[in-house]
């Protein structure tokens, strides 16, 4: 079903996702802790959303998808909720005009560890915040906004830090949306050579946004659509972080 949904729309379906799962997360937690005990957990996945007592599986998902199955239950009835979901990596806005993915994809018939996927995060710089995604993050005036993010390509799309051992994925998206902190061709320059880092790292193909093998020739084009969106917003006198 996801095969028919263009890249753009799976990252909207992604971000809506996580927030509606966040507040589920919230109001799940409180009713558990005002009845004294957790209840069980459903072998089903269902991730912790407003829902989740409706008997269905959430997402479209069924128990015969295991790579979903993967990554059963967060596991939240043993933890308080948040107090604050975090700001790190928060956009000014949600709304943007363009879209740049990369796929990082474990090879064929392997993998991503939910321990080695963190210890790569930490040595290229990338940071967990909001929507329990990873970020990397602008500095100077614009300190604290995503200059791109990276989810997991499993639905829901984000990271559960607390069962991240268990956790093993085909692969992860890095994407920016733009307008955004800096400019286009410099939000880039920081993003490629990181997927390109954390391919190393994980021993993974790094592959465009068509799932085609990143090659040279798509580099330098989908670098010049970036130069001619910078150029169109100076136009408009639109500088960066606006």
């Amino acid at each position: 079903m996801l095969s028919n949904l263009s890249d753009e729309a799976i990252v909207r379906i992604i971000i809506a996702a996580v927030f509606v799962l966040v507040i589920g997360y919230i109001v799940i937690s409180s009713r558990l802790r005002g009845r004294g005990k957790p209840q069980a957990r459903s072998a089903v996945r269902q991730e912790p959303e407003a829902g989740a007592d409706d008997g269905h599986a959430t997402d479209g998902q069924t128990p015969d998808e295991p790579e979903y199955r993967e990554q059963a239950t967060l596991g939240f009835d043993s933890k308080p909720a948040p107090a604050k979901a975090s700001q790190i990596g928060k956009r000014k806005s949600e709304n943007y005009e363009k879209l740049v993915m990369l796929y990082l994809a474990a090879k064929s018939g392997q993998t991503i560890s939910g321990a080695e996927l963190v210890l790569a995060t930490e040595k290229v710089g990338l940071v967990y915040g909001h929507h329990n995604i990873y970020h990397r993050l602008a500095d100077g005036p614009d300190a604290g906004e995503p200059v791109f993010s990276m989810a997991n390509v499993v639905q829901p799309g984000y990271f559960d830090l607390a069962n991240i051992d268990a956790l093993q994925t085909p692969g992860v998206s890095f994407f920016m949306t733009l307008p955004g902190p800096v400019t286009a061709v410099q939000a880039w320059d920081t993003m490629l050579p990181i997927a390109e880092r954390m391919a190393q790292l994980l021993d993974a193909v790094l592959l465009d946004a068509d799932r085609n093998a990143l090659g040279r020739q798509r580099i330098l084009h989908i670098k010049e659509e970036l130069r001619t969106f910078d150029r169109e917003k100076e136009r408009q006198n639109i500088k960066p972080g606006r």
